[in-house]
């Protein structure tokens, strides 16, 4: 019994002190494989920041008192980590051992997918919110909730003239001026926010 004992008590020590296996290839699309890019043109660079800055940045997000227009993209994808898997995150950004938390061959393929296009969404902001969270002008779908193919769908018809209400001449212009690439490439963004 004793025995017994120990043994359950040996490896219950095993699992709890084993390193947590923390997932960071959502991060790495808009931060970099080494978190060396200002993400969506917007945030610091977060390998060029101390332990604490990290610290505070990511439980504010989950907390939801840290953040500007990134604030609820952030707080989605940080408030599914633990505070334990948050520390861990840290210390994986601080020592630089982010490739071995990260799917490298499935972020390639994401990667080629979103960063060879660059898509800018300023003109698309002012009626359909800066995360594509608003009803354009009160008739538009929430393009946030749609579909990826929904979103390239929509474009496409926009574009060959074969979709849209009241809002259709207004969109056309829009559409019109995006490539194949460039409207994939935008579905693939809107697609990621909400994610």
């Amino acid at each position: 019994m004793i025995k017994q004992s120990l043994l359950s008590l040996t490896i219950f020590s095993l699992i709890s002190t084993t390193a947590l296996a923390v997932d960071l290839t959502k991060c790495v699309g808009c931060h970099g494989k080494h978190f060396e890019k200002p993400a969506m043109n917007i945030s610091r660079i977060v390998k060029d920041l101390k332990a604490e800055e990290i610290r505070q940045a990511l439980k504010g997000y989950k907390e939801g008192s840290h953040g500007g227009s990134m604030k609820d993209v952030m707080n989605n994808q940080i408030s599914k980590f633990t505070d334990d898997e948050i520390e861990e995150i840290i210390k994986i950004i601080t020592t630089g051992n982010i490739e071995k938390n990260i799917d490298i061959e499935n972020n390639q393929t994401k990667q080629e997918e979103t960063t060879t296009i660059e898509v800018n969404t300023d003109r698309c902001i002012s009626c359909h919110g800066l995360m594509f969270e608003k009803s354009a002008m009160g008739y538009s779908r929430i393009v946030n909730q749609m579909s990826k193919e929904d979103i390239i769908a929509s474009l496409n018809g926009y574009k060959n003239g074969t979709y849209g209400g009241h809002m259709k001449a207004l969109m056309a212009n829009q559409a019109t001026k995006l490539s194949t690439e460039e409207i994939n490439a935008l579905a693939e963004t809107i697609t990621n926010m909400s994610e």
